[in-house]
């Protein structure tokens, strides 16, 4: 998938909800978003890009790779899980990346009173 994505150059929508994604995944995807420069939608709804207690790693590598991205416009990360820090992070990255404009980041485990300033919500 990884090095597909590398390369691609026709493809704009890749809906993944509910595949049982892992860590793993998400450094695959922070990878080609690095790279990518015609991915505009991605869909990781319901899927375990970090497990409860465990490290972020993948994630915080996607939300990096998302801080330099110019092309993504939507992405949905609900349901994954994810927790305050990571949902920290999510706030700090909107805040460098101007291209993405639909966020979906609900049922996980914060929410975003919890993760960003109340004047800046």
């Amino acid at each position: 998938m990884a090095r597909a994505l590398l390369t691609n150059k026709t493809l704009r929508k890749l809906e993944l909800e509910g595949n049982c994604l892992s860590i793993m995944t998400a450094r695959v995807l922070a990878l080609a978003l690095s790279k990518n420069k015609t991915l505009q939608y991605l869909d990781l709804e319901s899927n375990d890009l970090t497990h409860e207690g465990q490290k972020n790693g993948g994630v915080e590598e996607l939300i990096n790779a998302l801080s330099k991205n110019k092309t993504l416009l939507s992405l949905n990360v609900a349901n994954n899980r994810l927790d305050a820090e990571i949902g920290r992070m999510f706030v700090d990255m909107l805040r460098v990346n101007e291209t993405l404009i639909d966020f979906e980041f609900g049922f996980n485990n914060f929410r975003l009173e919890d993760v960003s300033p109340i004047s800046e919500v």
